[in-house]
Formats: structure tokens, sequence, C-alpha cells
């Protein structure tokens, strides 16, 4: 796999046309688990089992990618947004309540929260464990997990579906150990697709705290090399998009250098280290959205953490 990011050129249309064909099975499938989700008794779907096209064929890999779906916490149902990889890096993305709209949340929630951890995969069988960091703190100084992050235990059954493409159905918990006692949540995602390399451009941030009025542009250039910077918190932000060996293909390790972020921002100064991939916006578009999932390591001040969107300009 090449070191670059590929240019601005149009999607190969063989790659466009292979998309066409799996989509409606990946909506089918998302569509399913999540409306089962909101009636908080999940799909009843026997989790770990593998079905195969053909008898006797192997089962499907370990199908690391990008999940989005339902996150219960207590009494309320909040968007997730995760992506896994092939040697078991996890980021799940918390955000605002729960539509079911078959969207990625886009609008900015009052606050929000990142799970980071490390995960094995055997047999349909997820288990690992991490943090939780809040995110948004600037800004919602009250959450909960903003300054301390709760170690967390995560476990999930994968249950796979075979086609004419593969796609995947993860329902688990979280386990966290906060300062008001031991909490669970449940998890009910669905894998969402992935829309080929990153490419080189210009994306105009639409989701992280950093830029809050919509006057970031993260530039990113052929060898994946980005920069970014905001008027109103003063942040700026340097860094590299690189290709993950560990894949599955089109994820990308990202390093990223935030400095000058002032007053409440300054909490976000520090060096961050996560993931990105391209998405489109929903199971029924074709747009190409930059997906970013980042925390600050540990010894680097203030725990942070910051999900980021960008729209292709």
């Amino acid at each position: 796999m090449s070191n670059s990011i590929t240019p601005l050129p149009e999607r190969h249309e063989a790659a466009l046309r292979s998309r066409v064909r799996t989509r409606p099975l990946i909506l089918a499938l998302v569509l399913a688990g999540l409306l089962d989700a909101c009636g908080g008794g999940g799909s009843g779907q026997s989790a770990g089992q593998t079905t195969s096209s053909a008898a006797g064929a192997p089962g499907p890999p370990t199908q690391a990618g990008h999940y989005v779906g339902a996150v219960r916490i207590a009494d309320a149902t909040y968007f997730g947004d995760a992506v896994v990889t092939q040697d078991g890096a996890m980021r799940l993305y918390i955000g605002g309540p729960y539509d079911n709209g078959g969207e990625l949340q886009m609008a900015r929630p009052e606050g929000s929260g990142q799970f980071v951890g490390s995960i094995q995969m055997r047999d349909g069988q997820w288990s690992g464990n991490g943090v939780v960091i809040g995110q948004k703190c600037a800004i919602n100084p009250a959450n909960r997990f903003c300054g301390q992050s709760a170690p967390a235990e995560f476990s999930a059954n994968v249950s796979f579906v075979s086609g004419e493409a593969i796609t995947a159905h993860l329902q688990g918990k979280i386990q966290l150990v906060t300062s008001g006692g031991t909490e669970t949540w449940s998890l009910d995602l669905g894998l969402w697709g992935g829309d080929g390399p990153v490419r080189s451009g210009q994306y105009k941030e639409a989701l992280a705290e950093f830029a809050s009025s919509s006057d970031v542009i993260l530039s990113l250039d052929g060898s994946g090399r980005l920069f970014f910077q905001s008027s109103e918190s003063g942040c700026v932000g340097s860094g590299t998009l690189v290709p993950r060996s560990a894949g599955p293909a089109d994820i990308y390790d990202v390093t990223l250098l935030m400095e000058s972020c002032s007053g409440a921002y300054a909490y976000l100064n520090g060096t961050y280290g996560g993931l990105a991939l391209i998405t489109p916006s929903s199971v029924w578009d074709y747009d190409e959205l930059l997906r970013i999932w980042l925390s600050k390591g540990s010894g680097d001040g203030s725990p942070a953490a910051l999900t980021m969107v960008g729209e292709p300009l």
C-alpha cells in the first residue's frame, strides 16, 4: 500500500460500480440493526454466528472497519460511530441523541465522548479495555469525563451476513468505573462501509470544538501532511495521515500536534494520535467525508479527545 494520499481526480468507475452493488445490502442490515436498537432489546440475532454463501466456505475475516449505530446510557440512546482495525485498535465516538435516521450525526452536541481502546477479535467474540475521554470540555466543562478519563472494559458479539458483500452487526457493552460507581453502556452498531482512499485537497471542519464557528479549513497535501488553524480558539494543528499497515484498506494512522489554543481551549494543546477514513454521510449517499478520531497521549497534560468530520471543498 502506498504511503501517499490519493490526489483529487474522480474515483475509478469500477470502484463506483462496486459501491452501487454493495450499498443495498449494507443499508438493509444497518437499518434492521438500528431499528432494533431503538426498542432497547436488541435484534435477537444469534451473535457470533457466521454464515457463508457457499457450504463449507471459510468464515469472513475479523470484520474490522467502520461501525455506526446506537449507544444506550441509562435511559437515553446516543449516536455511536466507531472504527476498528485488524490489529484491534478501536475508537468509538458517542455524540448527541440517536435518531435512527441512517445518517452520520453532523450537528455539534452539547457534550460528547470517545472510547479509546485495544481489543482482541476471535470467532465473533470481541473484548478489550481502554478509557472514555470527555470531549467539548472548553464549551461544556461540566461533562463528567472532562479532566479525568474513566477506565472501561469492552465486550461484544459480532454476527456476519454474506452475499454480494460481507457485512456485520455488533452488539455489546462498555463497562466503566466512574467516581459514582460502575455503569454499563450497551452498543448496537452496524458495519457502515467505507468509500475508498483519502484524497488530498481542502476540507471544512464541521464537528470539532476548536472549530465551533465553522471557520476551520483543513488542508491535506498529496504526501499526507495536514494543516489547519482557527481564529476563534487560536488552535493551530499540523500532522500527517499515513495508510495503516494493519488495515483494513483505506484506514489511516493520524498524528497531530495542536498548538496555540487559548483561553478555555488551552487544554487541547498537545500531541495526538488516532485513526481516519473516508465515509459517506448516509447509507444512501455517495459523498466523501473525512472522519478523524484523535486523543492525546498519556502524560501530555489534561486528557483530551477530538472527533472531526471534514466536508470536501
